[in-house]
């Protein structure tokens, strides 16, 4: 499997998370949307994006990303100490850190 370091973890103000890739990714990472998981791929940001909360958690969707780049992409993405972390609460990003 290929791992992919993450340069930035940000919650947006409307709620939706982002987790974007050092290396800017490969275009074909726009097709993780067939894996039918709420995972897409923003070509603009460089990164995956999972939708405004509803009943999951931030730690949720960021599970849920790694989870279906993993299986559905077959890459593995690595936190890496120099990972930004933006509007990321304290709690959420110390449980992110230990997934």
């Amino acid at each position: 499997m290929e791992i992919e370091e993450i340069s930035k973890i940000e919650i947006l103000e409307n709620g939706e998370m982002f987790v974007l890739l050092a290396s800017g990714g490969k275009p074909m990472y726009q097709y993780i949307y067939r894996e039918a998981a709420e995972v897409y791929w923003d070509n603009e940001a460089n990164g995956f994006k999972a939708p405004v909360s509803r009943k999951w958690t931030h730690t949720d969707w960021y599970k849920q990303i790694v989870s279906v780049a993993a299986s559905g992409l077959g890459i593995t993405l690595k936190l890496s100490n120099s990972t930004a972390w933006v509007n990321v609460p304290e709690q959420t990003k110390t449980e992110i850190c230990t997934v």
